[in-house]
């Protein structure tokens, strides 16, 4: 049986986690499993474990390590944790949760404190930047998000220079673009699927755009490094965004 792991600890973000993991569950089709790793003897998780009717394993170590290990299981297909420490710095989530994303090679959604999770996934934002290895990663999201008659929204950020020249006065060739970029990008059929055009900076718009359009989920393809000078767009994103952030590694 397929499950959604939660890792929930003591901060704020506990009960988002487990209300974003529910929800992907439903969309997944699996059952959930929350996990926290043991650094004092508080019983706030088992508490909210037990309110959301999800088992709890508890255990105890180095929490980046447990987490890892315990995502790696084969029935495990997604990692919903929290993101936390990110107030004031310049880090796009904690150590612990930037540490997690970047070794795990499954999906994992990263969820704001304070965030109020819908129960029920409806609306993904989905930015696709045109490059052939990040549209292949999304594929698979995106399909079965259609499948389960979920609203997806598309966004296209063009810069100045790739913004084409005729988008603002000539509907029909605009249409017939649009047409041929989600048909180059996508192996799901255009219906319940709506491209969103922007002209600026991805790592800037991502996050209005979510806001503008009342997105549940935004997903994101990513190389898994947040090295400097790469992957700006998913740190930005992580660091402003209101909602769950899905990563989707690359292969």
């Amino acid at each position: 049986m397929t499950t959604v792991l939660a890792a929930i600890d003591l901060n704020a973000s506990g009960q988002p986690v487990l209300s974003t993991a529910i929800a992907l569950a439903d969309l997944l089709d699996a059952t959930v499993t929350s996990l926290h790793v043991r650094e004092q003897a508080l019983s706030t998780p088992l508490k909210l474990a037990r309110a959301a009717g999800v088992e709890l394993h508890e255990v105890s170590g180095a929490p980046v390590e447990q987490i890892v290990a315990a995502a790696q299981d084969p029935d495990v297909v997604a990692l919903v944790l929290g993101q936390s420490g990110v107030h004031g710095t310049a880090y796009p989530a904690g150590h612990t949760t930037i540490d997690v994303i970047t070794r795990i090679t499954k999906p994992v959604a990263v969820v704001p404190p304070h965030t109020q999770p819908p129960q029920q996934i409806n609306k993904i934002l989905v930015p696709l930047e045109g490059a052939n290895e990040s549209s292949h990663a999304l594929d698979d999201t995106i399909n079965l998000a259609h499948r389960r008659g979920l609203e997806v929204l598309v966004l296209h950020i063009h810069s100045p220079a790739t913004l084409p020249a005729f988008s603002d006065h000539e509907p029909h060739a605009t249409l017939a673009w649009e047409q041929e970029f989600l048909t180059r990008h996508l192996t799901t059929p255009h219906d319940h699927i709506t491209l969103l055009r922007r002209l600026g900076v991805p790592a800037d718009d991502i996050v209005a755009v979510a806001r503008e359009t009342g997105a549940d989920l935004t997903v994101l393809a990513w190389s898994q490094s947040l090295a400097s000078g790469h992957a700006r767009v998913v740190s930005e994103t992580l660091m402003h965004s209101a909602i769950p952030v899905l990563l989707i590694p690359i292969p």
